[in-house]
Parts: structure tokens; C-alpha cells; sequence
């Protein structure tokens, strides 16, 4: 209805759309209990104007309502209104006095304010003494207030015992240290007790006083009397009263009431609102966790009679009662409608107390109104209601539209618009975003006083939009306040804090919202393109020189115990990457060395070449015969004997094979067992075994094996003893131990000579065949991470191709390495490289919009996203290499298929592999290399040089200030002097300050300083040797950049200052005397904050740092294990931590960009040194839920949490 923002959608929106001849707008359906509100004219029909639609009632079923549903009968309780006086029971009386007499100046929060060097001379103290608005004044206040309303209502008894409750409670409080008044520190509490004990114990030592009627209000006689008479079985009744000190103080007078306590068991209830805005109050005596049974108890029959406030009027499920009191009048016809709903049984009742003064007509007019829906609030203030509605036009002019979006602003609008832009710029605790509005008053000749309105908002916002005042004058402050919202959030949306779509930004610009969307639709799993060929490249340049008689010529050679077995030569079209050695397993006790070492270039003709592909082809079927096709010599890579000019001789001399049989006319002991190629056993298809020696043996069987026992002894038969030729292709890898074969000799194989063909090529050729699938998946890897710098990162420059072949090395691929310890660096080198760009580029941006931004360049999704426009995704290594497929490279099959077939991989890969090139070009070049990296993967950003971020920032701080005398001390306690004195005070300014010489609160330089602490911790940790293991790495990090480690440290630095103190002597106090002490100055005595939120949240940590300090240095300096769950009892608030690492951005932006010099005061505070003894090893790094999770395995773990000694949460979960 008017303008609430759903009529406002209907109006501005859906009627238009009506008008169109476009498609049909969606029809609305709505339910209610009741359209009407309070019974205005023509709300009826506005309300089905504003729907497109009509009001019709249910006709189904509507016989079988009316006679379960039953209208309650109306009765009247009329009472002589007569205000009685305290009398005898002076204790408001007394409580008002005492409030008149309080010194302001003895009170905790003015003392507090006195005592703190921010705030001595501050407007909110001069503000406090004038308004005497403290919180103890407030809570007195508002005992005073309720206790006067009891009075009023239920007479001198129930504000005797309303007061005395209220103090005792307030003492038992004070006594076992409850919570119940968590604003107050101990000081107020204790202070409070003390005034109303005072006044309690000055008026009366005797227990409460007899009740009886001179005691008692005619309202309340008149109920009980009504009461009485409404004693029957089966009784169930709803008192409605109006606050909750009456609940309170009524629930007790019918308890213990001689007329009522016998028949009635009374329970109260009351609205449990967890709105910040409802404070604690010591006049607060109902306990909503006594009020979880009341609904039930009333169900079942255990409580008759519920005095409650409107809480029960709507909203939740009550049962049906016979009588309905309204102890106080309605406030309006929705109201006793829905009170009268509550009285559904047959013959019940709703009673309405009256007073005698009261117009008897007022029962009628409720039946009108309810009847009619109409004649409501017709006749107030009809001069006021022109002027409104004049406003009412003038508002209708001011609109804001974004002709892009459709986006629309209107006046009535502006305020909600503005509180919901303050609502997103911190979610800190203990500070209120809000805007602050101030009005002006004025005169226009004989009119109306007029009234003008200036909105301030947060320090958060920039200072240069942060004030905006209204264009008009007003007669009301609600519109106003309008004018200055509005003008506010016009000046917001041009200066770009506001979008097209007239809400605050998110940190990036509308060309990246449409990406952003389809970054945030990418699902775990995506289809890219198949892993790169590379061999397809060399593929390319064999068929191009058919006339080009040069080659590269690599030397092949594999070692064993620095012992060379064997050595050939490789050929192939270009110059290959430096390939590093290759550690090749043969089995669990046989490890070899290939080395490949280019040769100077060799000049070979086409016989040459011929005769090398013939050598290539003897080789490679000494071992892989069965998977070439020997029909073709199109190899990608030539291998030739060591003396190339015999290739011709080489090939001859050790093609073919010869029959076994032709060694026994041979003397064996004059043969060399290297020098023999494979044997081949024909009865299996000629599977091959390697020759271990000769034996005599039985000429029984043509083909043996048997164990040394089951030889035989007798025969004088040659029989060669034999191991199998390995099947495996791939060396890369160790053995696994469940494949390790027995010991050589455990089993032995002997063969008949003449069952045999033996290889000419020598044995050690073999070896070198086997392994060539390996040599040629290194080098493979290599020409990928060759290709991957020569094409998509060719600016960047990389000088040490091992970082890059990391970084495309996912840990499935079982390499050497794999990207993980560089991913870990990169995303550092990435989020601070993110930050600085984003803090120097968006001077005004307030820390929300930069973390947004920040949040949304860094995710997995934006980097899987851009690791795929830039196409790495082809060059990511992700299938280990087994060889069990591996056949013969041919030119013409490389030529086909570049890359293989199209794969799933994970974003998190994608956005790693991104992550560890970051890392890698930042290991290779620094900061410059790993900018140049993100210009290709990230081209939307704009990135620029360090040092040019650093002079922007620097030079945006160049501003005259006046800097506080003291700060000089705090420059002492980091030991680092500051240049441009805006760095520091803006480091130390609280979101909530409100006093003068402010720029910004600590937020953006918090901003920079998190990513500054985070780059040096990792890079120390990544750089350490021996080298910590990926998960320690972010074992460490997590350790380190902690909020509670970093206030425990907070808390502990200091400096010693020298402090005078004076004293007063004598009898008149004329004798002055000083004396020296010396106190600990900390970094967080000098934050600027306003609010007394952040000064108990401060008193309260002191106290548990006091009981923590000791053992957390000890476990620091000397533990075996990180503090985690002392330092998680510190619960420090977030400031502590937060100041410094705005520290550490102001002392960056200082130095120029100096991270040593960050180091340096992270040194001081003692970071550095605990990273370091992290580093030797020796402390457990685990949290303690991770070191539960590994040892309940798969179980599951449940935690329970107690507070204060109750179980008030269980959480389940599987670590």
C-alpha cells in the first residue's frame, strides 16, 4: 500500500507493462486473513487497484467455517480512573530523587572518557556531560519510566515490587557475574547496584507490603473481580497488556492473589526480538527462556491464563480460549481483530476495559470500523496535510533514471537506498555503517518553520563524497532527511560507487559483471582440449627438408654406478630444450643414468639418412617388434651407433638372429654374456630372456624350468639359465613393492640352446631400446613447456625451463615435480600483485569494493576461465606416463594429430596451473616477469610495474595533517619512522571514529597490509632449505597470518614510557607533590575509535590476555605445538590484528614499496622469529581438529559446545 517498495514495483513497472501490447504479464494471487489495515477509506480499493485484481471472499467450504469458527461475545469492564500515589511505599518517589542527585562526573563513563587520551578533550565527552546520556543514566531512566507506567496501571503495589525485583536481580547479577548486561563493563554494573541498593535499603527494611484494594488500581480490582466471575472448568485465557514490566508485575499479582491464586496458574510471554536495537535493561524481568513450555502448557491444560503483550496477537499458533482480555485499549482495528481471533470456543468472550471517562461510544465505533472499513484518521491536522501533499508533488519530480538499465530512483526511495550502500561497506564487528543526519532549522516569512538536512556518511566512504546536503527547504524532517539521502546517493552513483542498476558496486566494472556470470556458471569439471603433441612440431620440420642436409646430433648414453653400459647417437630435425639427466629404474636393484648431449652438427647425405632410419629400426624391434610396423621408417628420431660412418657395417654385423644350437660347439667360458644379444624362446613365440650363464643339465625335457634342486645332477646337456626380459615400458618410476620379482637365483629358468634364437644386437642396445619410450616422454614434456614459453607466454621471457615444466605438471602426471609448491607461491605473488593494483587504481574505493574486487580476479573460476582463453589448458600435463601402449613415432602419424583427444580436468587444476606460472615467472624474474605472465592471463586488468603502484599510492598520502605529538612514542614501539605522517594515523583510525583530523579509517591500508604480511611469510617458507612440503607450507602461512596470533602479538609489544603523577596532601589539599612511574605503552593504545562497544570489547580481552600471556610465550618460545586453543580463548576483537597489518601497509606505501622493510617491523613483533623456529621443524603444525580428523579416519566426530555450563549447540560433522 502507498509507497511500500512492492506497491512502488506494481506501479512503476507492472501497470506500464499493461499498457504495452507485449506479452501478458504474469496474473497475482494473494491471501490474507484480512485486506484492511486500520480501516482507512479507500484502502480497499487501492489495494485492488495496485493488484490488477479483486478482493472476493472463499465461498467453499464457507458453511462448515461459520460453524467451527464462533465470534466471541464483546463485554465491557468499565473502571473508576484514579491515579493513587505512592503513599506509604515511597520508592518511586525516592528513585526519582536519587536520579536528580547523581553527579554526572562520578559516573564509569564519563571517567572512562576522562582517563583516555583520545577522548579527554573530545566533542562526545562534552556531548555526554550536557545530555548526561551514559548508559547507567539510560538504564535508570528507563526503570524510572517503566515504573511509572506500572503505577499508572497497576497501582503502589505492583511498583514497590516491580522496583525491588528489578534491583535484586540486578545484585544477584552483579554477584555471580552474569551476562544479563553485556553492555556494561564492571565498573557501571558495580556502580549501578550500588545507587539502587542505596535506595533500597533507605526506604524500607520490612518484606513487601500486604496487598490489599488501597493498594491496588480500580483497573486491576476490576479485572480480578472480572476474573473471579469467570471461574469455570475448562477455563483458558489471554490477558493483552502493553508492556512488558506489566506482563511482569501482573503474572505476580495474579499468583499470589487470595481471590485468583487458587484458581488460576499463570505463565507470561512476551516478543523474544533479537534486534540489535533491543538492549538489555535492568527493568527487564521476564525471561523468554522460561517461556518456551507457556504455549504448550496452555495446549495441555498445565496453565490457564497467559498475560502477554502483542507478541501472541499474529504469527504463531495459539490455541483456541475461552476469554480474551484487552487490558489496554486496541491500538488500531487490525488489532482487536486479531485479538478477537483468539477467542474461538463456543460462548467465548473478548472483554474491553473501559475507562469511566471514556466515551461509551467507543465499542460501537470498533463495531463500525470493523464493519465499514472506514472513517480513520479523517480529521488530524488538515493544515499539515496540504503542506504534505504539496511535498507529496514536489517529491514526484525528483527521480534519478539509468536510461542503459531502466533503473529508477525516486525521493521516497533515497533513504532505504542509502542505509542498504552503508549496510555493504563493512560487516566488521563493533561499527555502524550508517549514515549520520543533521537538520537545520529555518523560516519562510509567515509560513511554516522549514527545515534543511545534511547526511555524513561513514569514514569508510572517500572524503571526497562522504557530505552531501539537501537542494530544498522542507516542513517536515522525514522529507528532509529525502532530499539529503537522495542527493547523497546521486553523488555516489557519479562518482561510480553506485551501478547502472543503481546499487553499490561489487568491485568490477558492467563489461566484467557478464563474464563474472559466466565465470560463477563454470562447473567443477570442464571439457578442454586434448594434451599437446609436441612431437607433431619436429613432425612439421622432417617434412620440410627434403634438400637440407643438416641435423642435430644428440649423444644418447646410459650409465649405471657411473659405469657407461651403452651409447648411440640420436638425430633429429631441430635443436632440442637442455634435457637434465634421467633417472631410470630397471627393477628394485638396477638403477640407470641416461644423459642426451648435443653434438656439433653433422653433415649426412640421403644414403645417411636411409641407413640411420635401418639402424632405428634394428633397434627399436630388438625390444618393441611386435608394435612397429615394419614396412615404414618415417621415425620421428634416428638413432645410429656411436661411429655413425659404420652405420652400414653396425647393421650387418648385428642384424638377425642365430639358433642356440650352434653355441654348443662353442666354448663358453670364453664368452662375454654382454657382448650376446636377447634369447629368445621359440616354443613361446620368441619370448625374450636375458642370458645369465651356462649349465650342464638332463636331456629329459625340451624346455625346463625349474628350480636349482629340480636341475637334475646326472646329464652332461649345455642348458642356458635365463631371467625374463622385463615387460614394462616405463622406467620412470620406482618398482612398486608388491611388483618387486623374488631375488636373482630364487628361480631359474633354463632353456634347451636348441629351443633358441639368440640376438646379434648386444645386450646393452636392448637396454637402451627398453628405455627410449622414457628418454622420449622427458623430452616430450620438455618440448611442450618450450613451446608453451615460445608461443603463449613469449613476452614473459622465462630463463629456466624447469620452473615452467612445474608449473604444467599436475601431481596425476607422477613427474619428478608438480606445480603444487609453486601454486602456493603464485596465489601470494597473485593476491598482492591484485591488491597493490587495485588499491593504487581506485583511490576512492572503500576496502568492501576492493576485497570484492580483489575476491573476483583471484577465484578459481575467474583463473580456470583465463587459463582457458589464453589456452593453456593443451599444455597441462595431467596422465602419467605408463608406456604399456607406446609404439614407434612416425612422422606421418604426428602430422594428423597435434594433440591428443579432448579431456575433462578440473577448474582447481586450471586455476592452479595459472597460479604456479604466477609463481614461476615471479622464481624466474620477479616481480616484472610475474606482471608480464599476468598481462597474458589476465589481460582485462591493468597491470603496471610495482614501483610505478608504489609512487601513485605514495603521492595520494602527500597531505598536510596534524600529526598528534604522542604518535612520535608509537613510531618508537614499530622502530620505523614514518615520512608522511597521514600513514600513521590513518593506521591507527577505527571505522567508528567520529572526532576531526580524519582522511579514512585503517580499512584500505588493513587492505594492503594483509597481502604484505602474506607474500613475505610465503616466500621465507618457500625459499627455506631444505624444502618444507606443500601442506607445511600452508600449515605455516595458516599459523601466521591468524588474527588471534597476530593480536596476541599486538598485545605484547610495548615500549616502557615514563608517566608523572601528582598528588595532593594536607588538610585542605593545597600540598603538591609528583613522582615518576613507568607504564608499558602498546601499539593499540593508540587507536582512535568512538563508541563505548570497542572500549569494553578492549577492557574484556586485557583481562584474558592477562590469564594467557604467560603460557602462550611459553609455548611460543619454547612448545612443542602451536598455541591454537589458548590463543582461540583470547578471542581478541579483530582490531588488534587489524592494526597491524594496516601498519604494515602504511609502513609499505612509506618506504617506497620496501618489503624488507615491512619484514623489519614484522621482525620487531616477533612474526620472523616464530616463522623460523616453524621453519626448523620441531613444533606441530596441525590444529588440533585436524590431528582429531586423521585419527578418527572415516568415523565421524561430533562436538559439543557448552557456554557457561549448558550444551546450547551440537554440531556433527566428518573431519
Amino acid at each position: 500500500m502507498s509507497n511500500h517498495p512492492a506497491s512502488r514495483i506494481l506501479r512503476d513497472f507492472y501497470h506500464p507493462h499493461l499498457a504495452t501490447d507485449q506479452d501478458q504479464p504474469p496474473a497475482i494471487l494473494g491471501l490474507t486473513a484480512s485486506p484492511v489495515v486500520n480501516g482507512k477509506a479507500g484502502q480497499l480499493e487501492q489495494l485492488e487497484t495496485n493488484l490488477h485484481a479483486i478482493s472476493r471472499t472463499p465461498k467453499v467450504h464457507r458453511e462448515e467455517l461459520l460453524r467451527h469458527v464462533h465470534h466471541p461475545g464483546l463485554v465491557t469492564l468499565t473502571y473508576t480512573a484514579v491515579l493513587i500515589g505512592d503513599g506509604q511505599f515511597p520508592l518511586l518517589s525516592k528513585l526519582r530523587q536519587m536520579r536528580l542527585d547523581l553527579d554526572i562526573e562520578q559516573d564509569p563513563y564519563v571517567k572512562a572518557l576522562q582517563c583516555d587520551p583520545a577522548s579527554c578533550d573530545s566533542a562526545e565527552l562534552k556531548q555526554v556531560m550536557l545530555s548526561r546520556k551514559t548508559y547507567c543514566q539510560e538504564q535508570l531512566k528507563n526503570l524510572n519510566t517503566r515504573a511509572e507506567i506500572v503505577e499508572k496501571e497497576l497501582g503502589p503495589w505492583g511498583t514497590y515490587w516491580f522496583i525491588v525485583a528489578c534491583i535484586q536481580k540486578l545484585q544477584l547479577g552483579v554477584r555471580e557475574g552474569s551476562n544479563a548486561l553485556e553492555q556494561l563493563d564492571d565498573h557501571e554494573k558495580t556502580y549501578l547496584e550500588q545507587c539502587l541498593s542505596d535506595l533500597l535499603s533507605c526506604v524500607s527494611e520490612e518484606a513487601l507490603p500486604v496487598m490489599d484494594s488501597a493498594c491496588l488500581s480500580p483497573k486491576v480490582l476490576r479485572l480480578i473481580e472480572y476474573l473471579v466471575w469467570e471461574e469455570l472448568p475448562g477455563f483458558t485465557g489471554l490477558i493483552f497488556v502493553q508492556t512488558r514490566a506489566e506482563v511482569a508485575v501482573l503474572a505476580e499479582l495474579l499468583s499470589i492473589h487470595p481471590h485468583t491464586k487458587n484458581f488460576y496458574t499463570v505463565s507470561t510471554f512476551v516478543g523474544q526480538s533479537s534486534s540489535s536495537k533491543r538492549k538489555n535493561s535492568i527493568a527487564e524481568l521476564v525471561d523468554v527462556r522460561g517461556q518456551v513450555d507457556t504455549l504448550d502448557d496452555l495446549r495441555l491444560g498445565r496453565k490457564n491464563l497467559v498475560v502477554t503483550t502483542s507478541a501472541l496477537e499474529e504469527g504463531i499458533d495459539v490455541s483456541a480460549c475461552n476469554v480474551v482480555i484487552c487490558f489496554d485499549r486496541p491500538a488500531n482495528l487490525k488489532s482487536l481483530i486479531q485479538r478477537r481471533g483468539r477467542a474461538r470456543k463456543v460462548e467465548s468472550k473478548l472483554a474491553l476495559m473501559l475507562a469511566d471517562h471514556e466515551n461509551p461510544s467507543t465499542v460501537t465505533t470498533w463495531q463500525e470500523l470493523e464493519e465499514n472499513m472506514r472513517r480513520q484518521y479523517e480529521d488530524d491536522m488538515r493544515q499539515l496535510q496540504v503542506l504534505e501533499e504539496m511535498e507529496a508533488m514536489a517529491e514526484g519530480e525528483r527521480e534519478l533514471v539509468v536510461e542503459r538499465t531502466g533503473a529508477k530512483l525516486l525521493l521516497t526511495d533515497a533513504v532505504k537506498h542509502l542505509y542498504y550502500f552503508c549496510a555493504t561497506l563493512s560487516r566488521r564487528q563493533l561499527s555502524n555503517p550508517a549514515p549520520i543526519f543533521t537538520y537545520r532549522n529555518g523560516t519562510t516569512g509567515e509560513g511554516p518553520p522549514t527545515i534543511t538536512a545534511k547526511v555524513i556518511l561513514p569514514i569508510l566512504v572517500d572524503i571526497s563524497v562522504r557530505e552531501a546536503c539537501g537542494r530544498s527547504v522542507w516542513v517536515t524532517e522525514k522529507n528532509a532527511k529525502r532530499d539529503a539521502a537522495f542527493e547523497a546517493y546521486v553523488q555516489l552513483y557519479n562518482a561510480g560507487f553506485i551501478s547502472d542498476n543503481l546499487l553499490p558496486i561489487r568491485g568490477y566494472d558492467e563489461a566484467i559483471a557478464d563474464v563474472k556470470t559466466e565465470v560463477g556458471k563454470i562447473p567443477s569439471l570442464v571439457q578442454v582440449s586434448g594434451q599437446l603433441q609436441p612431437w607433431h612440431l619436429l613432425a612439421q620440420q622432417w617434412q620440410g627438408i627434403e634438400d637440407i642436409s643438416d641435423l642435430c646430433c644428440y649423444d644418447l648414453s646410459l650409465s649405471c654406478n657411473h659405469e657407461t653400459v651403452s651409447t648411440i647417437q640420436m638425430l633429429v630435425p631441430c635443436i632440442l630444450p637442455t634435457i637434465p639427466s634421467i633417472t631410470l629404474f630397471w627393477d628394485a636393484s638396477m638403477i640407470f643414468t641416461a644423459c642426451v648431449q648435443q653434438r656439433s652438427p653433422v653433415v649426412l647425405t640421403s644414403v645417411n639418412i636411409d641407413s640411420a632410419a635401418y639402424s632405428t629400426e634394428l633397434l627399436l624391434s630388438s625390444v618393441f617388434r611386435s608394435r612397429m610396423d615394419h614396412e615404414r621408417f618415417d621415425y620421428i628420431a634416428l638413432f645410429t651407433p656411436p661411429e655413425r660412418q659404420n652405420e652400414t657395417q653396425w647393421a650387418e654385423q648385428f642384424d638377425g638372429t642365430i639358433n642356440g644350437g650352434k653355441l654348443k660347439r662353442i666354448d663358453v667360458s670364453v664368452l662375454s654374456l654382454s657382448r650376446l644379444g636377447l634369447i629368445r624362446d621359440m616354443t613361446r613365440g620368441g619370448l625374450p630372456h636375458i642370458l645369465r650363464g651356462f649349465e650342464n643339465g638332463s636331456s629329459e625335457p625340451a624346455n625346463i624350468t625349474s628350480t636349482p634342486q629340480d636341475s637334475g645332477d646326472g646329464g652332461n646337456e649345455l642348458l642356458f639359465h635365463v631371467s625374463r626380459f622385463p615387460k614394462r615400458t616405463d622406467f620412470l618410476h620406482p618398482v612398486p613393492p608388491n611388483n618387486q620379482k623374488a631375488p636373482e637365483g630364487a628361480n631359474k629358468i633354463l632353456l634347451k640352446p636348441e629351443d633358441c634364437e639368440l640376438d646379434k644386437l648386444p645386450l646393452p642396445y636392448a637396454y637402451l631400446a627398453a628405455i627410449i619410450p622414457s628418454i622420449l616422454h622427458r623430452i616430450g614434456v620438455r618440448l611442450t613447456a618450450t613451446h608453451l614459453c615460445d608461443t603463449v607466454l613469449s613476452t614473459v621471457r622465462f630463463e629456466q625451463l624447469d620452473l615452467v615444466v612445474t608449473s604444467i605438471t599436475a601431481t596425476s602426471a607422477q613427474e619428478p615435480t608438480n606445480y603444487q609448491r609453486q601454486e602456493y607461491l603464485g596465489d601470494s605473488v597473485l593476491k598482492f600483485l591484485t591488491s597493490l593494483t587495485l588499491m593504487s587504481e581506485q583511490l576512492c574505493w572503500h576496502e568492501g569494493i576492493l576485497s570484492s574486487a580483489k575476491d573476483h580476479i583471484v577465484s578459481n573460476a575467474s583463473l580456470a576461465k583465463a587459463a582457458l582463453a589464453a589456452g593453456l589448458d593443451t599444455f597441462i600435463q595431467t596422465k602419467a606416463f605408463t608406456g604399456t601402449k607406446w609404439k614407434p613415432l612416425y612422422v606421418s602419424d604426428l602430422l594428423k594429430s597435434p594433440a591428443g583427444k579432448p579431456r575433462e580436468m578440473s577448474t582447481k587444476t586450471l586455476a592452479d596451473v595459472v597460479e604456479a606460472l604466477i609463481g614461476a615467472a615471479f622464481l624466474d624474474g620477479g616481480f616484472d616477469k610475474a606482471i608480464a605472465t599476468l598481462r597474458i592471463v589476465l589481460p582485462r586488468v591493468s597491470w603496471s610495474r610495482v614501483d610505478a603502484r608504489n609512487e601513485i599510492l605514495l603521492s595520494a598520502y602527500q597531505m598536510p595533517i596534524n600529526y598528534p605529538p604522542s604518535f612520535t612514542q608509537l613510531e618508537q614501539i614499530v622502530d620505523y619512522e614514518f615520512r608522511c605522517k597521514t600513514l600513521p594515523l590513518e593506521a591507527l583510525t577505527h571505522a567508528s571514529f567520529m572526532g576531526t583530523n580524519v582522511t579514512a579509517s585503517y580499512d584500505r591500508l588493513e587492505f594492503l597490509g594483509d597481502v604484505c604480511l602474506d607474500i613475505i611469510v610465503s616466500t621465507t617458507s618457500f625459499t627455506h632449505q631444505p624444502p618444507i612440503p606443500t601442506h607445511g607450507l600452508h600449515l605455516i602461512r595458516t599459523a601466521l597470518v591468524n588474527a588471534n596470533f597476530l593480536a596476541f602479538l599486538c598485545l605484547t609489544l610495548s615500549i616502557p614510557v615514563s608517566r608523572t603523577n601528582i598528588v595532593t596532601e594536607g588538610k585542605q589539599h593545597d600540598q603538591i607533590s609528583t613522582y615518576q612511574t613507568t607504564v608499558p605503552m602498546h601499539i593499540w593504545h593508540f587507536m582512535r575509535h568512538t563508541g563505548r562497544a570497542i572500549r569494553i570489547a578492549k577492557q574484556d580481552c586485557l583481562r584474558r590476555y592477562q590469564e594467557l600471556q604467560r603460557p602462550v610465550l611459553e609455548i611460543l618460545q619454547s612448545g612443542s605445538h602451536i598455541p591454537w586453543s589458548l590463543l582461540a580463548r583470547l578471542d581478541a576483537p579483530k582490531f588488534f590484528s587489524d592494526i597491524i597489518e594496516a601498519l604494515l601497509g602504511a609502513i609499505y606505501i612509506d618506504s617506497g614499496g620496501s618489503l624488507a622493510a615491512c619484514e623489519g617491523f614484522l621482525e620487531r613483533l616477533g612474526v620472523m622469529g616464530y616463522l623460523r623456529r616453524l621453519l626448523e621443524g620441531g613444533v606441530a603444525l596441525y590444529h588440533p581438529k585436524e590431528e582429531l580428523g586423521q585419527l578418527a579416519d572415516t568415523e565421524s566426530v561430533r562436538y559439543e559446545v557448552f557456554r557457561e555450563g549448558v550444551l546450547n549447540e551440537e554440531k556433527v560433522g566428518v573431519e
